[in-house]
This record gives structure tokens, C-alpha cells and sequence, in this order.
């Protein structure tokens, strides 16, 4: 590692891999088929590999430092069988800018449609909107010169990136190699294009929750005591935060003995919401008592046992090697490759002139992320269990529970449906209600499935108290589905003759779904 470079260190991604862009778990999302990243005899990486290594690195250089923006792509390579594993649905949901990279094997594949449709319905509904001033959120890449009208609807309107090497208007051309001066001038182009609507976005971006929580005195920050060489710039960012309307607890200063300072920090800690410590190659002050202590060191350890979101910040020119203390420079060491505790924090390598903004940002993120983990703890969880065949009905089924505050996990499941039983009950475990899609399956096949789920559900003690059965077409009858057992309700809806809920049986279904068991 550089130390000239200002580089964020991302430590244990529970809290530190988050997007740029506030409210998003992800800045960019690529949609792509799989085909098109599928190698040649001779080749080593594929094409969708290397323009997200080429895009990643660019991105980072363009924005100063590396993972800075954060991006989600299908590298586990999970193919068009796994209708929206809700990991690829949640990468949609939590992704701010979707990049699609089009082709005739994109615009063939339903599952890169769903993809599409999906982040074009959320965008649409969300504060922001589909746009950001005149730019779009929808990226639309080129990988062949494809006729504007056989674009996808969603697509309509978008300029497009061209990434092909067709010279004329019907030629169908191949995609650009990723060694060749078009190929990084269209890079070039699209980097700076998406620097622009990242940086728009983060401007833009509705923080508005947090902000009245900290205007509102919610939101308090504890800055630890420094050495003496940062003394000055912890006061102006002391000022900096105030502006912004922070609480700011400062680092109880020496000269205090060592368990009245352990006494003292514990309680400022227990006040405030997010603890950041300033270290540099000077340790500071020594604890009164505690030889090979000193008060910065010692804050930081007492402030990384307690439950507080954590960031500490070294300037990004130190160099740990040149320490002449050794337990100082040990503990700086570990600190950087997450020795100390096992917890989450951020480790920050960085300027002085960008450090207040660094800890504004980082606080509104842990805030918005707050306020979103609040919300998904409110909302109804359900696993909508279905077969591969019946794939379409279960993103129909799933879009309709989202629009009505209920949140859902597809698990598809291949012809044998005690397959893969330890992922079904991962599955159970995160979830209150079970749905069971019957559509393009024998009743044989789904009394089997249920049959899988209820032996876990007793073995387990899962605390699910309902099976709902969700006819989708063809044509079924209720009378053939007698199902004898007494540990679950059985809920059936039947939606067989018809692919759209009528309102009443919709209305009842999801009331059904929302109810408390008695």
C-alpha cells in the first residue's frame, strides 16, 4: 500500500462497504447476459470481466481513491435457471444507477428483462426519480449496433454508450477489444459520464431524514483526544460538524489517572452515537500511572469495545515504519489490518482538508442505513417457494407483495423437490409466512415440497404458523388439493384462471398474509 495515496481502508463489510451515494447500498448495478461474458478458445477473462475491471479501476482513479464506489455485478455467475435469487433482487433494490450492457443475447434473455423492468419500476418510484437533472439512472451500453427501435422500452430515450466497432448504420459490428484506442476512449467517455451523475446524485440525494434527526439534536459524535500536532485541526472540525448541526463530544483531556479517564470516557461514549478517533505517528500524551499508554491510544481501545459505530483516521502520508515507539506503532498496525477487535469500523487513511466532510458523510450513511434497517424490521417477510417453470408468476406475484409493504424471498427449486433442503431452511428461518406457487407443476410435485417444509418447521421449531398455496394458470380445482394435517393454516388462492389478481381476491390475500395468527 502507497501511503502517499488517500485511500479509505474498507474493514468488515457490515458497515464499511457502503455506496457513495447516500440511501444506497450500491452506486452501480450491471446488467448483463452471461453469453456475452463467455471466452473464446485461447482467452483467459471475458468481456463483461474485464470492462467491470476496466470501469472499477477507472472509477476509482477518477474519484481519487479505490472502493470508493461501490458496484454489483453477477461475478458468482448464477445463470438465466435462478429467477431473481433475492440476491440479485436486492442488488437491484439497493443499487442507485443501473448499467445495462446490451446485446441480442441481452434483449433474448427474460431473466435480464426482469432485471431491467425491475430497477426501472423501483427507480420510477422512488424520490429521486428515473432522472437525475437531464441525466438518466438507466446507463444503456452498447455491445453491438442495435436498431434504437428494438430497445427495450425501458431503454427508450437513452442515448446509449457505443461499444462496438461498426463503422456504418447497418453494419452489426462486434464488441470493441478491450486493448483497442476506441475501446478506452469509450471507457474514457462513459467514466466521466457516470462521475458526473454519481456526483450529481450525491448532491441530490435525500438525506433529509437524517439531517432532521441531527438538527434535532438526535445525533451525537464523540471525538476523542489527539496528539498535539492535530489539536488545531480537531477544533476546526469541531466547528465544521457544529454547523452542520452535530453534537460534539469532545475527548476527556489529561491529565486525568488512568481508571478516572477509563470512567469518564465510558460514560461519554454511553451519549453519543458514532465515536471517531484522530491518530498520528505521535502517540500523544501520557496516562498518568500507565506508562506506554497514552490518552488517544487508550480512548480508542475503550471506544472499540463498546457497541458504538466506530471511524479512525490517520493522515494518508504516515508511515508506520518510521514510529519510534513500538507498542504505538504495533497498535497502529493492527488497527489498519483489523487485529484489535473483531467489531466493524472504519479505518481511514486521508487529508486533512477532506477529514470534516469524511465523518459528515460517514455519519449521515450509518443514519440512513439506520433508518432503512427500521423499515425492512417492520415490514412482512415471506418466502414465495416455487418451481423454475413457473418462474414469470413468482416475479408477477413477488412485484405485487413489494408495491403492498411485504417483503419477498424466491426460492426456485428444480423437478426434485427435496433438493437443496439445508438452503430451504435458510430460508424458513428468515421469514414469518410461506407461499407455495402451484402453476406449471404436478400436485404431486408441490404436496412434496410442503411436506419438505412442514418436516423442518416441526424439527426446527420455526416459528411459521401459515402455508398459503398460490394457484397461478393453468386451470386447477381446490377440491383436488386435500391436504390432511394439523400443525399449519392452509391458505389457497386460486388464481388459475386468469394472470392478474382480481381486486377482491387480492385484498383478501393480502390481508391474510398481514393477519396475526390468533
Amino acid at each position: 500500500m502507497d501511503p502517499a495515496n488517500s485511500l479509505r481502508i474498507k474493514k468488515f463489510e457490515k458497515i464499511t462497504k457502503m455506496a457513495l451515494i447516500p440511501g444506497f447500498e450500491y452506486d452501480i448495478f450491471i446488467s448483463y447476459a452471461h453469453m456475452d461474458n463467455e471466452t473464446f478458445p485461447g482467452q483467459t477473462d471475458g468481456w463483461i470481466l474485464q470492462f467491470f475491471q476496466n470501469l472499477n479501476l477507472m472509477l476509482a482513479k477518477r474519484f481519487g481513491r479505490m472502493n470508493m464506489i461501490k458496484i454489483w455485478w453477477d461475478n458468482k455467475k448464477l445463470d438465466g435457471s435462478v429467477l431473481f435469487d433475492e440476491s440479485i433482487a436486492d442488488g437491484i433494490k439497493k443499487s442507485a444507477i443501473m448499467i445495462c450492457l446490451n446485446s441480442p443475447c441481452y434483449e433474448e434473455s427474460d431473466y435480464c428483462k426482469q432485471e431491467l423492468n425491475l430497477f426501472h419500476k423501483k427507480a420510477q418510484g422512488e424520490a429521486h426519480g428515473l432522472k437525475i437533472g437531464r441525466r438518466s439512472r438507466l446507463i444503456h451500453v452498447l455491445l453491438n449496433n442495435i436498431n434504437h427501435r428494438k430497445w427495450p422500452e425501458s431503454l427508450a430515450g437513452t442515448t446509449g454508450f457505443p461499444f462496438h466497432d461498426a463503422n456504418e448504420a447497418e453494419d452489426f459490428g462486434e464488441p470493441l477489444e478491450t486493448n483497442s484506442k476506441k475501446y478506452r476512449h469509450q471507457m474514457r467517455t462513459l467514466r466521466d459520464a457516470l462521475h458526473q451523475l454519481i456526483t450529481d446524485f450525491v448532491k441530490m440525494a435525500d438525506v433529509t431524514q437524517s439531517r432532521d434527526a441531527v438538527a434535532a439534536g438526535k445525533y451525537t459524535i464523540y471525538l476523542g483526544e489527539v496528539a498535539d500536532t492535530l489539536r488545531s485541526t480537531r477544533k476546526r472540525i469541531i466547528v465544521e460538524l457544529a454547523k452542520k448541526g452535530f453534537q460534539v463530544i469532545t475527548g476527556i483531556p489529561p491529565p486525568d489517572e488512568a481508571e478516572a479517564h477509563q470512567k469518564a470516557t465510558e460514560k461519554a461514549l454511553q451519549k453519543s452515537n458514532l465515536a471517531v478517533h484522530l491518530l498520528d505517528r505521535y502517540p500523544g500524551r501520557e496516562i498518568i500511572g500507565a506508562p506506554e499508554l497514552w490518552y488517544p491510544q487508550k480512548q480508542t481501545e475503550i471506544s472499540l469495545q463498546s457497541s458504538k459505530d466506530q471511524m479512525i483516521w490517520v493522515p494518508s502520508e504516515i508511515d508506520f515504519s518510521e514510529i519510534e515507539e513500538e507498542v504505538y506503532k504495533t497498535f497502529l498496525t493492527d488497527l489498519e489490518n483489523g487485529k484489535v477487535v473483531k467489531k466493524p469500523y472504519e479505518f481511514v487513511r486521508g487529508s486533512k482538508s477532506t477529514l470534516a466532510n469524511e465523518i459528515i458523510m460517514f455519519a449521515e450513511q450509518l443514519q440512513a442505513k439506520k433508518v432503512q434497517k427500521t423499515t425492512d424490521k417492520e415490514r412482512l417477510s415471506v418466502l414465495l417457494d416455487t418451481h423454475f417453470n413457473d418462474q414469470l408468476f413468482a416475479l408477477d406475484l413477488s412485484k405485487t407483495l413489494l408495491e403492498n409493504e411485504i417483503q419477498p424471498f424466491i426460492n426456485p427449486q428444480e423437478d426434485d423437490p427435496r433438493k437443496n433442503i439445508n438452503l430451504l431452511a435458510e430460508r424458513i428461518s428468515q421469514v414469518r409466512k410461506l407461499i407455495f406457487l402451484y402453476g406449471n407443476v404436478s400436485r404431486e410435485w408441490l404436496l412434496e415440497r410442503m411436506s419438505a417444509a412442514l418436516q423442518l418447521i416441526i424439527t426446527r421449531n420455526y416459528p411459521i404458523e401459515d402455508f398459503f398455496i398460490y394457484m397461478a394458470p393453468p386451470h386447477k380445482e381446490i377440491k383436488d388439493l386435500s391436504i390432511n394435517q394439523k400443525f399449519l393454516n392452509i391458505n389457497i388462492v386460486d388464481n388459475s384462471d386468469q394472470t392478474i389478481l382480481d381486486k377482491n381476491t387480492l385484498h383478501q390475500f393480502l390481508n391474510d398474509l398481514k393477519s396475526e395468527v390468533a
